[in-house]
C-alpha cells in the first residue's frame, strides 16, 4: 500500500555528498509531501491559478524537496512494449531507451537479425532489443547521449514507484520548473536523502527524482531556470504544470506567470520584505482563499508558516 503523504513511514535524512551520515528532520518528509498533495489538488485548481507562499527560516533544500514530491507523485507512464516502438520507428525517428543499466537516447537507425537475437542500433550503440526495458519516442532531434540509471533509492520505494522507475526514466513528466539562483538549486538537488533512521538505506541524490536539466544526460524532466533569465524573455515550458520561486527574485516576477501551481519560498533569513509584499499584493487581485490544512490537507512543520490563495489567470 503507498504510505500517506502527509506522514511519511520514517524520518528521513539529508547528507551534501554520499557515504557521509544522515542528518535526519521531520521536515524533510514534510515539504516531499507538500510536493505530492499539491499535485493532487491540481485538478481543483479548475481554471484557475493556486498560489502557495511557504515561509521558512532558511530556503536551503525545500525547493528541491518540493520538486521531488512531485516528481514521485505523478503517475507512471504507459509505454508500449519497446519491440513494438522499434519496430515502427525509422531512421527520422528520435527514441530514449532504458535498459537495466543505461539510458541511451538518440536516433534510430536500424534493428539488425543476429543468430542469438534481433539487435537495435540507438544512438550510436548496437544492444540486443531485449536488453531494453522502456522506450519513448521524442520529440524533435536529439544528440546522442548515453548516461547510467538513476538509483530510484529509498524515496522510490516508499512512494510504491520502484517497478516502474524505469518507465518513469524513459518518459519522465515535464511538468514542474525550478526558478531562483540555478547554482543553488543545483546544489540542493545534489544532496542525498535516505532513510535517517537505518544508516541512509538506499541514499539518493534528490536530482535523481527531479531530473534536472542536464546536457550530459540521456534524460532530464525539470529545467532549473536563473531568475534573471525570466527577466530576459525566457518563457516557462508550455508543458509546465507547477512552479517553485526560490526567493525574492523569482516571486517578483510572480505576475507574469499564468502556470496553475506557483509555489513562493520566502526565506527569512534576508532582512527584506520585498517578497511578502509582492504576494501581499496578488492576494488582493480578486483572490478565494484556500484553507492548507482542510483543502491542501498539509501541516506545515514548526517555524514555517504558509499562506495559499487562487487568482484568475
Amino acid at each position: 500500500m503507498e504510505p500517506s503523504p502527509t506522514r511519511p513511514r520514517v524520518l528521513l535524512g539529508l547528507a551534501d555528498e554520499p557515504g557521509q551520515p544522515l542528518i535526519a528532520a521531520p521536515w524533510i518528509g514534510s515539504f516531499i509531501a507538500l510536493g505530492s498533495l499539491l499535485r493532487r489538488f491540481l485538478p481543483r485548481v479548475s481554471g484557475r491559478q493556486l498560489v502557495l507562499a511557504v515561509s521558512v527560516p532558511r530556503r536551503d533544500y525545500v525547493a528541491a524537496l518540493i520538486g521531488t514530491g512531485w516528481m514521485l507523485s505523478c503517475s507512471a507512464p504507459s509505454l508500449n512494449s519497446p519491440a513494438s516502438v522499434f519496430a515502427e520507428s525509422n531512421q527520422s525517428t528520435y527514441l530514449r531507451g532504458v535498459t537495466d543499466n543505461l539510458i541511451i537516447s538518440g536516433r534510430f537507425t536500424k534493428v539488425e537479425a543476429h543468430r542469438d537475437g534481433a539487435r537495435v542500433l540507438l544512438g550510436g550503440r548496437l544492444l540486443p532489443i531485449d536488453r531494453y526495458r522502456a522506450v519513448h519516442v521524442l520529440e524533435g532531434q536529439q544528440e546522442s547521449v548515453c548516461s547510467p540509471v538513476p538509483n530510484g533509492g529509498y524515496l522510490a520505494e516508499m512512494a510504491g514507484i520502484s517497478t516502474s522507475w524505469l518507465d518513469r526514466l524513459a518518459a519522465p513528466p515535464m511538468d514542474l520548473a525550478l526558478v531562483g539562483t540555478s547554482k543553488w538549486l543545483r546544489e540542493d538537488l545534489a544532496t542525498v536523502v535516505g532513510d535517517g533512521t537505518s544508516g541512509g538505506f538506499s541514499a539518493a541524490p534528490l536530482s535523481n527524482y527531479v531530473l534536472p536539466f542536464d546536457s550530459r544526460g540521456a534524460t532530464w524532466a525539470t529545467p532549473t531556470i536563473s531568475a534573471a533569465r525570466l527577466a530576459e524573455g525566457v518563457a516557462l515550458p508550455e508543458t509546465c504544470s507547477a512552479v517553485v520561486l526560490d526567493r525574492y527574485g523569482a516571486i517578483k516576477y510572480l505576475n507574469d506567470i499564468t502556470v496553475p501551481i506557483v509555489v513562493c519560498i520566502v526565506d527569512r533569513s534576508v532582512v527584506d520584505d520585498s517578497a511578502a509584499e509582492t504576494i501581499i499584493e496578488a492576494r488582493h487581485n480578486n483572490s478565494r482563499p484556500v484553507s492548507v490544512a482542510e483543502e491542501l490537507r498539509w501541516l506545515p512543520p514548526a517555524a514555517v508558516e504558509v499562506l495559499a490563495f487562487t487568482v484568475a489567470v
